[in-house]
């Protein structure tokens, strides 16, 4: 039978206390310990404890008595003691929960219809990354990534395919600047920059983008580890110590074309799959926020997109579905800080 952490240490405090019991002289004869346990006692043989008497202990624990040594019982529980060298047995180490960071993810729809919904998302931002940094105190550090719903062709030159990070904009509507460096040296912004202004930069991606909209199929493509790789444009991103939150805003709807992420005919079925195994196989180190069109909102689409709902909602209590056609985002992102804290906190590192 194997021991867990929790047993390993009440099996040791249960040791250390038949220990110190060990301290005090056994007496025998008429002072009443049996004649058997005196017995053993004068016969034992073996280095003696700190009042004159064998310091070894038999299977049942009493001091005073002959034990063999083996690593393990038979039922695998821990090894026996050596009190006469000093040396306890490693017990193992409990996991420590708590994550040490959080990298953002933001997945920008940057097609011909987004611009009411990117200003929705940047001037609500500022908001949203300021509660996150009141509520979780412990967490050390933050990265934000930008990625748009195409190849974007405003990116740098090297970095111009599904899932590279932005670090620069072109294009109407967009913010039309270079934004690195950033303090990462990487292709990211963190708590080191000025995140009220850094992110803006590279939000502001522009409406001039691909009408065939696939932001899962660029969320999927930017957790590959092929893209993570030295030299590769989303090189040191994803952190085994941090937790990943995804922001999708998209308002792409499922009448387009084939290839397009919305459509009824596209294969959805690797998706959430790709993006749980990015963070090593444990959904609860992944919030997943989606701004798509739904079927309770659709003042700003044509219709609600089943593929993107679904992908949302299958992250259970990981999921935030939302309205891409909310007037505000800010209490969507506000309703979103509890469930962001609690996968911190129940957070255990990969590695």
């Amino acid at each position: 039978m194997a021991w867990n952490p929790s047993q390993r240490l009440a099996w040791l405090g249960m040791s250390v206390l038949a220990w110190g019991c060990a301290d005090d002289p056994p007496t025998s004869g008429d002072e009443g310990i049996p004649a058997t346990t005196a017995a053993s006692t004068s016969s034992t043989s073996g280095s003696t404890g700190p009042s004159g008497t064998s310091a070894m202990l038999d299977d049942t624990g009493a001091p005073g008595s002959t034990a063999t040594s083996s690593p393990a019982d038979d039922d695998g529980g821990p090894p026996p003691i050596d009190f006469d060298l000093g040396i306890i047995p490693d017990v193992g180490e409990v996991e420590e929960l708590g994550c040490q960071g959080i990298d953002f993810l933001f997945v920008i729809d940057n097609s011909g219809s987004m611009s009411a919904q990117q200003t929705q998302l940047l001037a609500s931002f500022p908001g949203f990354i300021d509660a996150i940094e009141t509520s979780l105190d412990n967490v050390d550090s933050y990265h934000v990534g930008v990625i748009t719903s195409d190849a974007y062709s405003g990116n740098a030159p090297g970095c111009q395919s599904i899932g590279d990070l932005v670090t620069q904009t072109a294009g109407s509507q967009s913010s039309n600047s270079v934004c690195t460096p950033f303090s990462s040296g990487l292709r990211f912004a963190t708590d080191e920059d000025d995140l009220q202004t850094a992110f803006p930069c590279i939000a502001q991606v522009g409406t001039t983008g691909s009408f065939i909209e696939e932001p899962v199929t660029a969320t999927v493509a930017a957790l590959d580890p092929v893209k993570a790789q030295p030299g590769a444009c989303n090189e040191g991103f994803i952190r085994e110590d941090a937790i990943l939150v995804v922001v999708i805003v998209t308002d792409d709807p499922p009448f387009d074309f084939d290839m397009d992420d919305a459509h009824p005919g596209t294969d959805t079925s690797g998706w959430y799959d790709a993006v749980v195994a990015a963070k090593g196989g444990e959904v609860e180190s992944i919030v997943m926020i989606g701004f798509v069109p739904t079927p309770d909102d659709l003042s700003c689409t044509f219709q609600d997109s089943p593929n993107l709902v679904g992908f949302i909602e299958q992250f259970g209590e990981q999921g935030v579905l939302a309205s891409v056609c909310e007037d505000d985002y800010g209490p969507v992102f506000a309703s979103t800080i509890e469930t962001i804290e609690t996968t911190c906190d129940n957070f255990v590192p990969q590695g």
